[in-house]
């Protein structure tokens, strides 16, 4: 086996996790257990679909109709390990009975759900067979479904009675779900009603319901039912009915209805509002004798000092005397929700009738506990934060207290110790103790007023560790910083939402003492005199989070800024102190699409650094080590080992003098995966996946006579050929609240050997390929 692959347990064996997740997925035998003798059961059901849509969407389509089928009819297996041949087979446990009854009322439910996504005369049928094993009557049913043509928007309009609902709705029309010619939908139809609801309970009515206003839809020419109609218009509408036909298409028109309660359409204001801010789960708000106290003109109840009230007045947004806002409603049970000092909140409302409509609001608070002590251990493999030779196995044990209602303002205290070690080659390879104490304050302390912004902290964190790592050097750092986070979520029904962290301030010390042995490492690789310096950072950091998410698809973006030295840079005393000078940002994308068993992964990654500083006369190229980008391990490129992919398709790292980790200014990555369910053993969920790894890092490096490596260099031109290519598959253990990763990946092309067959396929063995241990999934 080649240097600086494992030699370990996983090197020689780890082979047996793309085996096992194969013999697993081979498993396809179905064999019955516990039925009923001579009596006809369901054995397989199919859905088989007559439809141009493309594959993705017919899978969709498919996985949809399954869910309608009648349970009776839903086959379930589980993976069962047998002492005799096949060992691996699929147990169908209790089988029903089958009854073509559940036949026609499966037909009923898809056909149901096809015209709620706009197929509105869909055609299914079925057959069914009984094949005899023994005593055992095995009942097949397929249905063929053939879904015809879907109907399209033509146009949506609005016609409310009530002049202010009418006007609200033209004024937001622009953010309407109903587009013209885009499929008919039950689900969008809905959504467009809860969007105006929302648009309506922001505006007072906060009575207003879904029984008074519905969409009507009308799929004929209407003014063929018309008696006066001149014949030659008829004969225009009649051709204008068969070209729907072709491209059937229909009118929504939102309305509202008659006859409904008046008072639906009341517009109610904010009454009084009372708070109890300490109540225990057994208290009752009219029995329970407490203090009362009146801030903000809101009335308090309390039964002890744990909170300032004029905290908590502060963040409710519900106001006495504004208009209702549902809007407000809701963000004052997310506030205090997130606060963390409240384990449990409710708003009670009740209308009362003044000179206007007006709701007077109760809300109770019931207090989580306030300290908590945590104790984790921590296991990881092939990670490590400093120079491996080996492959590395990393056990951490940390002990953590937080306190979550510090100087009574729900603000959270966090600090946390941490002792962990890398066991390598050399049994203890690198030892590590880190201490961190963060404070997280539920508002922006700040000299002036940001409105309009969601779930407001000031963070400041202290972080100060030591790391020795074996035979190389010690680093000692120190962190502190400050900033804030905020959040931004359109309305309480949204399925998006933004989230920021800015950081003024950002400063980190870094000392590190060399050993003799990494002093001539830097002899025979100059970079690294750059990457591993003392080094001091002023730096701010902005970061950007979006996610949206629906019932079959999510989507995340990410979005990292950090510039270091850029206003310190003028003070010359820093500069002689070793001021680290760059720009560093990073872009992630992440992508997933939902099936009833399975799921499609995405991700893409791009991050560059720009360094600009220098050291005495010389100028400086590389990030420093703790902030350089890094491919390989559990996490990344996962067919090779953790930092010992790149820098581009340069091989003077993968000479046996310097074999040694990489790290590099600029990285591209991009995986895929397909996930799916194999079985559950004993309440433990069993899945597999199928990936394929893309990417590399690249920096600026020269050998030991200073002589730039130029295939080490991103260029454009060279991206084909720098680009390492890996797939492997997966075998985890998801036990709910954590998930263990096994997975086994090959290396398809390396980009370090491209003069062999452009590095396809370079000394590929079928069981030497590459382990990786990780918790929870890779991205």
């Amino acid at each position: 086996m080649s240097e600086g692959q494992q030699v370990n347990f996983f090197a020689h064996y780890g082979w047996i996790v793309p085996f096992s997740t194969l013999l697993i997925i081979a498993a396809s035998c179905t064999t019955p257990k516990r039925y009923q003798k001579f009596k006809p059961f369901v054995y397989r059901t199919n859905i088989n679909i007559d439809t141009k849509l493309p594959a993705s969407k017919k899978a969709e389509l498919k996985a949809s109709l399954e869910n309608q089928l009648d349970d009776s009819l839903k086959v379930r297996t589980v993976l069962a390990i047998g002492f005799t041949p096949p060992f691996f087979y699929n147990r169908l446990s209790k089988p029903a009975v089958f009854d073509s009854i559940n036949v026609d009322r499966s037909k009923t439910f898809m056909s149901a759900l096809l015209s709620a996504n706009g197929y509105l005369n869909p055609v299914i049928t079925d057959t069914f067979r009984v094949d005899t094993v023994r005593d055992q009557h095995r009942v097949t049913v397929d249905f063929f479904v053939s879904p015809g043509k879907v109907f399209r928007l033509d146009s949506v309009g609005y016609d409310l009675q009530t002049p202010e609902l009418q006007r609200l709705a033209l004024q937001n029309r622009d953010k309407t779900f109903l587009k013209k010619g885009d499929p008919y939908s039950l689900q969008n139809i809905s959504a467009e009603l809860d969007r105006l609801l929302g648009i309506y309970r922001d505006h007072g009515y906060y009575k207003i319901s879904k029984e008074d206003v519905f969409a009507e839809r009308d799929t004929v020419v209407a003014a063929l039912i018309d008696p006066t109609i001149d014949p030659f218009e008829q004969v225009l509408l009649l051709e204008e009915l068969r070209r729907r036909r072709e491209n059937p298409t229909m009118t929504v028109v939102i309305k509202q209805r008659s006859g409904r309660d008046t008072t639906h359409i009341d517009k109610f204001y904010v009454g009084n509002i009372t708070v109890y801010p300490d109540m225990l789960i057994l208290d009752d708000t009219v029995q329970t004798k407490k203090d009362s106290a009146i801030v903000n003109g809101i009335k308090f109840f309390y039964g002890s000092r744990r909170f300032k009230l004029p905290f908590v007045a502060r963040n409710i947004a519900l106001k006495p005397g504004e208009l209702y806002k549902q809007t407000n409603y809701f963000k004052t049970i997310n506030t205090f929700t997130n606060l963390g000092a409240w384990q449990q909140v409710d708003i009670d409302l009740f209308e009362r009738y003044d000179s206007v409509p007006l709701l007077d609001a109760r809300l109770r608070l019931y207090p989580t506990k306030k300290l908590s002590l945590n104790v984790d251990f921590e296991t990881s493999r092939n990670v490590s934060d400093a120079l491996t030779t080996g492959s590395l196995f990393g056990i951490g044990f940390v002990v953590g207290v937080r306190n979550r209602n510090a100087f009574r303002e729900s603000i959270q205290t966090t600090t946390n110790v941490r002792f962990g070690v890398e066991l390598g080659t050399n049994i203890v390879q690198t030892a590590q103790t880190i201490v961190s104490h963060n404070i997280a304050i539920p508002r922006f302390l700040k000299p002036f007023r940001v409105k309009n912004v969601d779930d407001p902290r000031t963070l400041i964190n202290i972080n100060a560790s030591y790391t020795n790592r074996r035979e190389f050097f010690e680093v000692r750092s120190a962190n502190v910083s400050m900033g804030y986070s905020w959040s931004k979520k359109p309305s309480a029904l949204a399925t998006k939402a933004n989230s920021w962290q800015f950081f003024p301030i950002n400063l980190e010390l870094t000392d590190v003492i060399k050993t003799d042995s990494f002093l001539k490492l830097e002899e025979r690789i100059p970079a690294l005199k750059q990457s591993f310096k003392n080094g001091l950072i002023i730096s701010f950091i902005l970061a950007f989070n979006r996610q949206k998410i629906s019932e079959t698809r999510s989507t995340f973006y990410r979005a990292r800024l950090e510039s270091s030295g850029a206003l310190a840079g003028f003070i010359k005393s820093l500069e002689r102190n070793n001021l680290r000078r760059f720009v560093k940002m990073d872009l992630e994308l992440k992508h997933f699409i939902k099936y009833t068993k399975s799921e499609l992964a995405f991700r893409a990654f791009g991050g560059y650094g720009y360094v600009y500083g220098k050291t005495g006369n010389e100028p400086e190229y590389n990030l420093p080590f703790f902030k350089a980008f890094f491919a390989g391990g559990p996490y990344s490129m996962r067919a090779w080992p953790v930092r010992r992919l790149g820098p581009g398709s340069s091989k003077y790292y993968d000479t046996s003098a310097v074999r040694l980790d990489r790290f590099g200014d600029m990285q591209l990555e991009g995986n895929v995966e397909y996930r799916f369910n194999l079985a559950t053993i004993a309440g433990i969920k069993l899945k597999s996946a199928l990936f394929i790894d893309v990417g590399n890092i690249w920096a600026r490096t020269a050998d030991r006579n200073n002589i730039v490596l130029e295939d080490a260099q991103f260029k454009l031109s060279r991206l084909y050929k720098d680009l390492a290519i890996g797939a492997g598959t997966s075998l985890r253990f998801d036990f709910d609240f954590f998930l263990i990763r096994l997975d086994w990946a090959y290396q398809l092309k390396n980009p370090a050997y491209t003069e062999v067959n452009g590095g396809w396929f370079y000394k590929f063995k079928l069981l030497d390929g590459q382990f990786q241990l990780g918790i929870g999934y890779p991205f």
